[in-house]
């Protein structure tokens, strides 16, 4: 079994309740609320974003919660751990999923998306045993962080020292950053279906790309993940399905 991490606020008995409820076995992690809390080793990297207020609090809070359960991989030295956030519902195959998804991925997997809302085309990798389900490279990395899968190498990464000046789920959006090998599993054993307001401010102004040169960057850092050939593919497949003027299925490029 995949030690699970749960992410709670102590204001959000409810999320608990819900989240309790679903049948899995979890060790909460008591989620920072805001910036006033923030542990000592995190305050330095998170010092410009409260300082030119590029994230709200409550983003910020998010954030470092995502950086103590990451944190908690590595002191206990986890193989690798699940992450969930409290607002997500889990599908009945979601543990068997996880347990399969991390035997199949290939040597050296940092980061596994468990909630993804897939919009855009994916690369197969493998089938999941006994599952409808597969194991995929992103041709655009998903903005989710509501359920995933982090290993040890993923974690030391992603927590080495620098600052952290945009939400955690973009960050990993722009995974050349921390050079975190991520993966999915489609379709998503876990969505979040809106069942609770969202407890982080956004005013949705703020642009957190890290430029130009770093995206350009980015590209081919995934070219090379998912090949050349498939990104392509796969970004034709994009524009095909746009064309027709309604979602379709997401294409799977084999």
């Amino acid at each position: 079994m995949i030690p699970t991490f749960l992410i709670n606020l102590d204001r959000a008995p409810d999320r608990l309740a819900f989240m309790a409820g679903q049948g899995i076995v979890f060790e909460r992690i008591p989620g920072i609320d805001g910036t006033s809390n923030l542990p000592g080793w995190l305050r330095p990297q998170f010092a410009g974003a409260i300082a030119d207020a590029t994230m709200s609090a409550g983003e910020i809070g998010c954030y470092a919660s995502h950086l103590v359960c990451a944190d908690e991989i590595v002191e206990r030295e986890l193989a690798c751990a699940i992450v969930l956030e409290d607002d997500v519902t889990l599908e009945p195959d979601f543990m068997a999923t996880a347990s399969l998804a991390v035997a199949a991925a290939p040597a050296g997997w940092d980061y596994i998306h468990l909630s993804t809302n897939y919009k855009r085309a994916v690369v197969h990798v493998c089938d999941l045993p006994g599952r409808s389900r597969m194991l995929v490279r992103h041709t655009r990395l998903p903005v989710n962080s509501a359920a995933y899968i982090l290993s040890q190498a993923g974690a030391r990464k992603w927590l080495r020292e620098r600052p952290r000046a945009r939400p955690n789920d973009m960050d990993i959006r722009y995974a050349w950053l921390d050079d975190l090998d991520v993966f999915g599993v489609f379709p998503a054993p876990a969505r979040q279906l809106g069942n609770f307001q969202s407890s982080i401010r956004h005013d949705g102004k703020q642009r957190w790309s890290p430029g130009i040169a770093s995206e350009l960057y980015g590209l081919v850092w995934q070219a090379r993940r998912v090949g050349a050939g498939n990104l392509v593919k796969a970004r034709l497949a994009d524009l095909r399905s746009r064309s027709r003027g309604r979602a379709r299925a997401v294409p799977v490029i084999q």
